[in-house]
């Protein structure tokens, strides 16, 4: 267990009602099985992070498969002997889950995520451990996981650096420039491809990879999905999510894998699809 308080930063230990440091702050195992880690100071309002609805909708597109590519080339960057791994920013937990299934069974995988209703779906539903708490303010120990992911997440680079051991990655997966670029031709004037990931500070980039296929969304539930998990729903008038509900979505994926390491390694890079 690597969990610290997130009051003292002193380590946590199990117990049967939860987790509790030596200065007595206590944490309750949530009935789902996840921790709630954030103090009501790093909130920044009452329920931050994806509303439910986002998550439902997430949980539901993705388990339909059509990002299912990006799993395997996700964990090809993941060293399958990794003893530890952090997923920043997990949500629902289907990334999460496939890098559990990844990596080694006595490996220690942990979950966070600032939305409570995130969380609560994760841990209902996959191994590893799971916390409510801030990536600009990790409830994990110094240099204590040997591989970080970060996919669609912020976090602050002095605490990847923090937690990061010292020969450990950090993968960050970002939207490539041609992401969903249909979609975005319907609500802007001009498209701007999506900018290429700044490198962590202290950190220097090891592997880069561009995946990139096709999405053939049919009509009704799946296409209500992909709205539902975007920022692009509060921008489309009701007529036209109403005309992309009914009439299914032609688009495509775009995705940024990045690696980064404190070495000085020279770096590797490579496009597929």
């Amino acid at each position: 267990m690597h969990f610290i308080c997130p009051l003292c930063h002193e380590s946590l230990s199990l117990n049967v009602q939860g987790l509790a440091c030596l200065n007595r702050h206590h944490f309750d195992r949530a009935k789902e099985g996840y921790f709630n880690l954030l103090p009501a100071h790093h909130k920044n309002s009452r329920e931050p992070g994806d509303a439910k609805m986002q998550l439902q909708a997430r949980r539901t597109f993705l388990a339909a498969g059509y990002f299912a590519p990006l799993l395997p080339a996700l964990c090809q960057l993941v060293p399958r002997g990794a003893r530890t791994l952090l997923d920043i920013g997990c949500g629902e937990g289907y990334f999460t889950q496939a890098l559990q299934q990844h990596l080694d069974s006595r490996a220690l995988v942990y979950g966070i995520d600032i939305a409570k209703a995130g969380v609560k779906l994760a841990a209902k539903t996959c191994a590893g451990y799971y916390a409510v708490a801030s990536s600009f303010a990790l409830p994990l120990a110094d240099k204590s996981m040997e591989v970080i992911t970060r996919i669609y997440a912020p976090s602050s680079d002095a605490e990847l650096q923090r937690v990061l051991a010292p020969d450990g990655l950090v993968i960050i997966v970002t939207p490539g420039p041609r992401h969903l670029f249909g979609l975005r031709q319907l609500i802007y004037d001009q498209v701007r491809p999506h900018p290429q990931p700044p490198t962590p500070a202290g950190l220097r980039l090891s592997q880069a990879r561009q995946l990139n296929f096709p999405l053939s969304i049919p009509a009704g539930t799946m296409s209500h999905a992909l709205l539902q998990m975007t920022p692009f729903l509060w921008r489309l008038s009701a007529e036209l999510q109403e005309r992309l509900i009914n009439n299914g979505i032609e688009d495509q994926a775009d995705f940024n894998l990045c690696a980064y390491s404190r070495d000085h390694k020279p770096s590797l890079l490579c496009h597929f699809s």
